[in-house]
């Protein structure tokens, strides 16, 4: 086997929602809660893609996932949260991807005059109108950097 050539556009994913397992970064498993904010390692106004990817194991009810944004400000305050992308879920269950591009990231403009670019490193998806056990968000790349 040749592991020299994997694919570039594999990368890790930011949960957003669900459990995570313990990690390098973190020394233990951790539940991320609808509507909780997440602060990422990489700025997504500086990415060129990535993408929201959501799993519902079956449910009740179709669900809907609201996924949004903000910027750090100068003052290290977190700005206004912009939607970004809302994807829906049958009571089936199934998994959605939905692609979004750095530079599509529309800010406030009230937050324009106090951040440097790139500055959008908060995410949160919100799941409504409950989140179903075993429900899981997160952000992954699909463009290599």
């Amino acid at each position: 086997m040749n592991y020299g050539n994997g694919n570039p556009l594999i990368d890790a994913e930011t949960t957003l929602v669900g459990w995570t397992n313990r990690s390098a970064i973190r020394n233990s498993e951790r539940t991320y809660l609808s509507g909780e904010e997440v602060m990422l390692q990489t700025k997504l106004d500086a990415a060129s893609r990535f993408a929201l990817v959501a799993n519902n194991p079956g449910s009740e009810t179709a669900v809907e996932v609201k996924v949004s944004f903000a910027p750090l400000l100068r003052d290290g305050t977190i700005g206004t949260w912009v939607n970004a992308a809302t994807v829906a879920l049958p009571a089936e269950g199934g998994r959605v991807e939905a692609y979004l591009s750095g530079r599509d990231i529309n800010l406030d403009a009230a937050d324009l005059a106090d951040l440097d670019f790139p500055a959008v490193c908060f995410a949160k998806a919100e799941v409504l109108p409950t989140t179903p056990e075993g429900m899981h968000v997160g952000l992954t790349a699909t463009i290599a950097a």
